[in-house]
């Protein structure tokens, strides 16, 4: 075998050795990182509930607002007067319910383990 083929094989052989060292410590190390997403997303949860009128009738259109610990989602309540939040962390968070022609609404919650359900948020 020529000296310039030689070369070139020893070239192939070291990139080989240096491909599969880089691809294996990449896979380990994304493995970790797909371990760390999936619990951190186990160790979310979500926040529920319903709007109504003073009557007692769901209540559609409401704006809800969820802040605190470094998140901040807004949603608006369904046809029915529902509304959920997914996967929130857990934490201290202020919900703010409001809509035209209706007082404000504050709740304070704290999130550590399992989804919350607010219940019914009547809107006067």
């Amino acid at each position: 075998m020529p000296v310039g083929e030689r070369r070139m094989s020893r070239v192939v052989v070291m990139l080989v050795f240096i491909l599969s060292t880089v691809s294996g410590a990449g896979a380990s190390w994304n493995s970790e990182l797909m371990n760390q997403a999936d619990e951190s997303l186990a160790a979310r949860h979500d926040v529920f509930g319903e709007t109504v009128n003073s009557d007692g009738s769901g209540l559609p259109g409401v704006i809800i607002g969820l802040s605190g610990d470094g998140v901040n989602q807004k949603t608006v309540s369904s046809d029915d007067g529902t509304f959920r939040f997914a996967s929130v962390p857990p934490g201290s968070y202020s919900i703010i319910f409001k809509m035209k022609g209706k007082k404000k609404v504050k709740r304070e919650i704290a999130l550590s383990t399992g989804d919350l359900d607010l219940g019914t948020i009547t809107m006067e």
